[in-house]
């Protein structure tokens, strides 16, 4: 028992000496102060009365005694306390670069919903029940059931308040409760048809020609081959994009075929990813109009690891306007809505595009477009179950059963 501070005529000790009562000087009301598992308690009775306090004192100390037996930390934090605690750390993440694009959604999250909902709530007092009130509140916040995808950003943003928490000791990993995350499901994402696509790639070094300024035409000719090797990867826009440099990429030879292999980094970590036949085309475009490295072969470019970011304009500049580029020339051309989801598209419409084709055009199972990706089997599937009737076509209209005009006579004449 840890040595209590000397009484004077404003301290009582109760509970055999185990808990001490004492008043501040120029307060009334009465504080407790007691030790449990080597962590000193300091608490406020909220009461003038000293009998009331010794009541108030007392039952305090046995529900703390009751934590410590049934393996509760002892000590806890208000969810407020904690979700502060990532928003800052994810912030420094996001400010040296090494943060997930998706933190910026998280801290969204936990500052518009989260907090407002739980943050006097200590984190061990979050049930299932309490849980399932949010649900609730969410729901009219937002006045709409929210997608499936939304409640697991939502979810991934609650997980990382109660990882912290029970990495600090303020909850132990028994005690996270279970998260709801059944919601709507999603809707079906923009992309292009092949027809569309055409149209697109067929349209864009018209449109570069149609500005005078110089930095519109810079702009526009790495818009082109961003676009094409997005719809040529599936890479994600954005951080994997962002993170590409030249030093990621890689040409090989299997059995004398050529392979264009890129090392992309960003939401799911590093993975290795195979271009589609003529994307080293578009890289070595962006090579010949880079001051800096055009005197360079693209091999040897290639071969010097360079860490330098692929997508930049002719001077080294790196650019976050793409995507309002993007967007000019879908509205200029009639292209931005796509009348299949009523949506506008995006930038991450061109990695819809590249699943749509692998599916459709190149047969490719989902579990390979999967890893390729970087994504799920369940994710694939949740998002692109619309192409099933088209990927079963022979089997849906009956022709793998059809017979052969000779298959046929020749039954005929038995």
């Amino acid at each position: 028992m840890c040595q209590m501070p000397v009484l004077s005529e404003d301290s009582v000790l109760i509970m055999d000496g185990a808990v001490k009562l004492y008043r501040r000087e120029r307060s009334r009301k009465w504080q407790a102060a007691f030790q449990i598992d080597g962590q000193y308690i300091r608490i406020s009775t909220g009461k003038s009365d000293l009998d009331e306090a010794k009541q108030a004192a007392s039952d305090s100390y046995l529900e703390y005694k009751f934590r410590q037996k049934n393996g509760v930390p002892v000590v806890s934090k208000r969810f407020s306390d904690v979700a502060k605690l990532c928003i800052t750390e994810m912030n420094k993440q996001l400010e040296s670069g090494v943060g997930k694009k998706v933190y910026r959604d998280y801290v969204i999250v936990l500052e518009k919903y989260l907090i407002p909902f739980f943050g006097k709530m200590h984190v061990t007092s979050i049930t299932y029940e309490t849980l399932q009130k949010f649900a609730r509140w969410r729901e009219q916040q937002m006045g709409r059931e929210p997608k499936a995808s939304t409640l697991n950003t939502h979810n991934s943003a609650l997980n990382r308040v109660f990882d912290e928490s029970v990495a600090r000791g303020f909850m132990n990993k028994t005690h996270v409760p279970t998260l709801i995350n059944k919601g709507r499901d999603s809707e079906r994402r923009p992309d292009f048809t092949q027809e569309e696509y055409a149209s697109m790639i067929r349209k864009l070094p018209h449109w570069i020609n149609k500005t005078q300024h110089p930095k519109s035409v810079h702009m526009r000719e790495l818009l082109r081959d961003y676009v094409l090797i997005m719809a040529n990867t599936g890479m994600r826009h954005g951080t994997e994009a962002q993170n590409l440099k030249w030093q990621h990429i890689t040409q090989f030879e299997d059995n004398g075929q050529s392979y264009l292999e890129m090392s992309v980094s960003g939401k799911t970590g590093r993975r290795d990813i195979i271009c589609r036949s003529g994307t080293i085309n578009y890289l070595k475009r962006i090579h010949e109009r880079s001051e800096d490295i055009k005197h360079l072969e693209f091999e040897e470019l290639l071969k010097q690891r360079l860490d330098l970011p692929v997508f930049r304009l002719r001077d080294g500049t790196v650019t976050n306007a793409l995507h309002q580029t993007f967007r000019n020339f879908l509205k200029e051309n009639e292209l931005l809505i796509c009348p299949r989801t009523g949506q506008a598209r995006t930038l991450y419409s061109l990695r819809h595009t590249y699943a749509t084709f692998a599916l459709l055009k190149d047969g490719m199972d989902i579990h390979t477009l999967a890893i390729q990706m970087g994504t799920s089997i369940q994710m694939i599937e949740r998002h692109y179950s619309h192409l099933t009737p088209r990927l079963k076509k022979d089997m849906l209209t009956g022709k793998r059963y059809e017979l052969s005009r000779d298959e046929f006579e020749k039954l005929a004449d038995r």
